[in-house]
C-alpha cells in the first residue's frame, strides 16, 4: 500500500523516501546525508536540494570533485515516487555551496547566488549560477553593474523583473546592503546610496545574516537575522525598504493577541504566498524554535499558528509550491550534540484545488502508480500535468 499523501491544512506530514528505488551517491548514500546551510527549491512535483555541510564528514577524503564536508551535489525528490535521485550535471557546479541564496525563477531553471566554501569565509562567492534542470547543465552569468562582495548567508527575493539582495557576511564583515539584478540585463545595482551618503535615515536595517527577505506592493522586508555569536533581531518592528520612494522605513507590527511576537531568531526560514510570510525554526544561540508564524505584509499583523515543527530545527531550508505546499528539509536539530537530519515535511498553506486533492489522493492509494503507463493514465482521465510529475529520468547534454 503506498502511503497516504494527507492534505490537512496547516498540519506537517513526513514524507518517508522510498528507498529501495533512489539513485546512489558517491557516498554510497541512496538519499542526501544529514546536512544544514542547503537550499532548497521547489515545483509541482519536485523538491531540489544543493549543497550544505555536515560536520562529521571533516574527516572524509576527498577526491578531484568532491569538497567535504560540503556536498557538492544537487538532490531531487520526486514527490509522487518519493524517490531520491543525484542528479549528473555538466557545466562547472559551484564549489561555494554552504548558505548560498537560491530560487526557481522560471520552469525548470535553478539561481543560484553567493554562499562559502570551507573553511567559511576565505571562499566566498559573488557570482550568479544558473542551472538547467532539464539539461543538467550549470553555467556561470556575466554580470554588471555595482555587483555585491562575495558574500554568504544573504537573502534573495524576485519582484517583477528584479532579483533583490541583502545583507550576509564575506565571513569576517557583515553587511546590510540592498542591491538588485534586472534580470533581463543583469545589471547589478545598489539600493540607497543616497541614505548612505547623508547618513539621515536612522531606519536603515544594521548589518546581519541568515536573516530572510519577502517582496510584497512594492516594498522589501526584512526578517530577522543576527550576527555570530549572540546577537539576534526580533519582530516588534520591521525594516522595509520602500522602492517607490527608495527609502528604508522602520514600522511597528501587530502582535498575535495572545502570544504576542515572534522571539527574536537568525537561520530562520520564511516562504512567501501571496501576501503573506509564514516562518518557522531558528535560533538564537541559546534555543532552537520550533514555532510556526504567519505575518501579513499587508496589515503588518503577527500570527502565531496553533502547531508546531516536527522537530526544532535551524539551518534548514523552505520553499513553497504554487499551489500553496510547503516543504521543510534538512537542518540542525541539537545545540550541543551538532546533531542535523535529512527529514523531508510538508504543509499545505491553503486548501488545494480539488484536481491536487484528487492527485494526492491517487497518489496514496495506488500502489506504483509512477510505474503505470502513461497511456493508461490518461486513458483513466489523469490530467497530463498531473502525469508529468511523475519522476522521468532527465537527459544531461554536453556543451
Amino acid at each position: 500500500m503506498a502511503a497516504p499523501m494527507n492534505v490537512k491544512i496547516l498540519k506537517f506530514y513526513k514524507i518517508p523516501p522510498d528507498t529501495a528505488t533512489n539513485s546512489s551517491s558517491q557516498t554510497g548514500s541512496t538519499c542526501p546525508v544529514p546536512r544544514s546551510g542547503h537550499r532548497i527549491v521547489v515545483d509541482d512535483g519536485n523538491l531540489y536540494t544543493i549543497g550544505g555541510y555536515n560536520p562529521h564528514w571533516w574527516e572524509v577524503s576527498n577526491d578531484d570533485y568532491t569538497i567535504y564536508p560540503l556536498f557538492r551535489e544537487l538532490w531531487k525528490f520526486n514527490v509522487a515516487s518519493r524517490k531520491w535521485s543525484l542528479l549528473i550535471t555538466t557545466g562547472h557546479m559551484p564549489k561555494e555551496l554552504a548558505s548560498p541564496a537560491a530560487l526557481l525563477p522560471i520552469k525548470d531553471h535553478l539561481l543560484l547566488f553567493g554562499g562559502t566554501g570551507v573553511p567559511f569565509g576565505t571562499e566566498s562567492s559573488n557570482i550568479l549560477h544558473l542551472c538547467n534542470l532539464r539539461t543538467l547543465k550549470w553555467r556561470s552569468v556575466e554580470c554588471s553593474g555595482d555587483v555585491p562582495q562575495r558574500i554568504y548567508g544573504h537573502s534573495i527575493a524576485i519582484l517583477g523583473d528584479y532579483m533583490y539582495s541583502f545583507g550576509g557576511t564575506t565571513g569576517f564583515i557583515y553587511n546590510a546592503d540592498l542591491h538588485r539584478l534586472h534580470l533581463q540585463t543583469f545589471v547589478w545595482e545598489k539600493l540607497g546610496v543616497e541614505e548612505d551618503r547623508t547618513k539621515l535615515n536612522t531606519s536603515k536595517p544594521s548589518e546581519r545574516y541568515r536573516h530572510e527577505i519577502c517582496c510584497h506592493d512594492s516594498r522589501v522586508f526584512v526578517f530577522g537575522g543576527g550576527i555570530d555569536p549572540d546577537v539576534v533581531h526580533g519582530f516588534e518592528e520591521m525594516h522595509i525598504f520602500d522602492l517607490r520612494k527608495s527609502l528604508w522605513q522602520l514600522e511597528s507590527t501587530h502582535p498575535d493577541p495572545t502570544h504576542g511576537h515572534p522571539a527574536p531568531r537568525r537561520c530562520h526560514s520564511c516562504v512567501q504566498l501571496n501576501s503573506d510570510v509564514y516562518m518557522c525554526g531558528g535560533y538564537d544561540s541559546q534555543r532552537i524554535y520550533g514555532d510556526v508564524w504567519r505575518f501579513s505584509m499587508s496589515t503588518l499583523q503577527w500570527t502565531k499558528l496553533a502547531l508546531t515543527m516536527p522537530q526544532p530545527v535551524y539551518f534548514h531550508s523552505a520553499a513553497v509550491t504554487q499551489a500553496g505546499c510547503m516543504f521543510v528539509y534538512g537542518g540542525v536539530t541539537h545545540l550541543d550534540h551538532n546533531q542535523r537530519t535529512s527529514d523531508i515535511y510538508r504543509m499545505w498553506l491553503k486548501v488545494p484545488k480539488l484536481s491536487e486533492l484528487s492527485w494526492n489522493s491517487l497518489c496514496g492509494a495506488v500502489c506504483n502508480i509512477t510505474k503505470m503507463d502513461r497511456t493508461e493514465l490518461l486513458s483513466l482521465g489523469v490530467p497530463q500535468k498531473f502525469i508529468e510529475r511523475i519522476d522521468a529520468p532527465p537527459t544531461a547534454h554536453s556543451a
